[in-house]
C-alpha cells in the first residue's frame, strides 16, 4: 500500500538500473580508449627514437667501415703499411695435388674471418 502511494514502479527502477548501468559502461569505455590512445601515442614515440638512433648507428657504421677511415686508422693506430708486390708470395705446389688434405684445407680459409653482429 506504501508503494503505490509513493509510486514505486519496479519496471520504472528496472530502467533507471540499466540507463545507469549503461552510462557507467560508456564512460569506462571512453577512459579506457582514452588511456589506450595514450599507449599508442607513447609507443609511436619510442618507436620514431628507436628508428632514429637505428639509422645513427647504420651511418656511423658505414662512416667506420668506409676504405678510406680503415686505411687511415690501419696506419695511424696499428702502423700498418701497404704491401708491395715482391713482398707476396705464391703457394704453387696446392693445385698438383702434392699435397695432403690438411694444408689443401688450409690454404683455402680465408685470412680473416667473418664478421661478428
Amino acid at each position: 500500500m506504501m508503494d503505490a502511494l509513493m509510486g514505486f514502479d519496479p519496471r520504472r527502477a528496472a530502467k533507471f538500473a540499466g540507463l545507469g548501468a549503461l552510462l557507467l559502461f560508456l564512460c569506462w569505455q571512453h577512459v579506457q580508449a582514452t588511456r589506450i590512445g595514450y599507449e599508442v601515442e607513447s609507443t609511436r614515440r619510442q618507436a620514431r627514437a628507436i628508428r632514429s638512433r637505428v639509422a645513427d648507428l647504420r651511418l656511423r657504421v658505414d662512416e667506420t667501415m668506409a676504405p678510406a677511415a680503415l686505411a687511415a686508422r690501419a696506419t695511424s693506430k696499428l702502423g700498418m703499411i701497404p704491401v708491395t708486390p715482391d713482398s707476396l708470395r705464391s703457394l704453387s705446389g696446392l693445385s698438383d695435388g702434392k699435397l695432403g688434405l690438411l694444408p689443401r684445407l688450409w690454404a683455402r680459409l680465408p685470412l680473416v674471418g667473418p664478421a661478428r653482429s
